[in-house]
């Protein structure tokens, strides 16, 4: 009861979700152990690291994405409960929101490294473009202490893991014509660990506010670094590839509200609309929410894209966890972002999971129509919302 009583006169929320989130996710601590004594054996060959093959490569990858969000999301948690224990098993919502996107990622990334374990077919560049960017930074002013305290920690683990991955790298000679890139993983290794240990030697617990932002900062760049150069020096062929950039997504529009071929339930996930087509309300649902849509033709021009980029292969229409779907009307597929692509103006980064979010409920309120790619992750749920503007219970 004091626990809980203490939470709220501080605004934080139930961390229900992100522990949950942290006991699945622990099972990558282990397979990046598993991983390391891969390496360690490929480096010991004659080939090292470049001789390793797209499985094994695969494998590698997907266990050092895998352990440097666990270990983002477990540090922030626990850097927050040392800071006041009085509220062990709540969060503030900008830290509970933080940990949820690096611990959310993981288990897609601890499945892959796990198959790439048993399936020597497996690529993983035939799924994702790689190397995937951190996930993004919540945005608060200030950040929190606790958070910095977090970063650093998990910064100095990120640190320690990829020094052994590049000792490993470098006990082999790179292959003829591969120098350059040898030199590049060095040099990259470098510069993360000057921009941390920059930021290290400006942290203090007392830290005034301008110094405070400038340890953000180093720690954010060194955390994305050590977050990218992980992944080169599990598959250094990347390092010879182009980065590519998200481009936006051309397509023809889908018919509108009134022209022939019109399908109102376009925006509805294909793996479930029957399901919703034989349920009264949320066909009810679905003429209301177009009768009151104020511009279908920018609501059906964002599906369109979603459905080009799907088409395309830069967005895959399910997840890795297989189809899903959001909870309220139209019930949208939850969709992941396979290429660096723009929807909707709209950056999308590989692996990220997004739905279409589309409602007219908070016009019951006097509030705008919502027409909106929202992001994950997501949670389960079994609330089905019809998002009903006259219902305003």
């Amino acid at each position: 009861m004091m626990t809980r009583l203490a939470a709220a006169m501080h605004g934080e929320v139930s961390a229900d979700t992100v522990e949950a989130y942290r006991r699945a996710g622990g099972v990558a601590y282990q397979d990046m152990t598993d991983a390391e004594q891969l390496r360690a054996s490929l480096a010991a060959s004659g080939a090292g690291l470049w001789g390793a093959s797209p499985a094994q490569a695969s494998r590698l990858l997907c266990a050092w994405n895998a352990f440097a969000l666990q270990t983002l999301g477990d540090e922030l948690v626990e850097a927050d409960y040392r800071a006041d224990p009085r509220t062990v098993g709540f969060l503030p919502p900008v830290t509970a929101e933080q940990a949820a996107a690096f611990l959310g990622e993981v288990e897609q990334w601890s499945s892959r490294a796990r198959r790439a374990a048993d399936d020597t077919t497996y690529d993983i560049t035939a799924e994702v473009a790689l190397p995937v960017p951190l996930p993004g930074w919540v945005k608060v002013e200030p950040c929190p202490r606790a958070h910095l305290d977090a970063m650093l920690a998990a910064a100095r683990a990120m640190r320690g893991r990829t020094e052994a991955a590049l000792a490993d790298f470098i006990r082999a000679e790179p292959p003829q014509g591969r120098e350059d890139a040898a030199a590049r993983l060095r040099g990259r290794a470098a510069e993360a660990d000057s921009v941390v240990a920059y930021g290290e030697a400006l942290w203090s617990p007392d830290a005034s506010g301008p110094v405070h932002e400038r340890v953000e900062n180093s720690l954010r760049r060194g955390i994305a670094a050590y977050y990218e150069l992980g992944q080169l020096l599990a598959m250094p062929v990347l390092t010879d590839r182009p980065q590519v950039s998200a481009v936006p997504v051309a397509a023809r529009p889908l018919p509108l509200p009134g022209q022939a071929g019109f399908d109102q339930w376009c925006l509805t996930d294909a793996h479930s609309r029957a399901r919703w087509q034989q349920d009264p309300a949320a066909c009810r649902a679905i003429e209301t929410l177009w009768r009151y849509d104020p511009d279908p033709a920018a609501t059906v021009a964002i599906q369109s894209q979603i459905d080009a980029a799907v088409a395309a292969g830069a967005v895959a229409g399910e997840t890795s966890r297989g189809p899903r779907h959001y909870n309220c009307c139209p019930w949208s597929s939850i969709y992941q972002v396979r290429q660096p692509v723009t929807i909707a103006g709209q950056q999308l980064r590989p692996v990220q999971e997004f739905t279409f979010d589309v409602s007219a409920e908070e016009m019951g309120e006097g509030g705008e129509f919502t027409r909106r790619l929202l992001l994950g992750p997501f949670h389960p749920t079994t609330k089905i919302d019809y998002c009903d503007p006259s219902d305003r219970d």
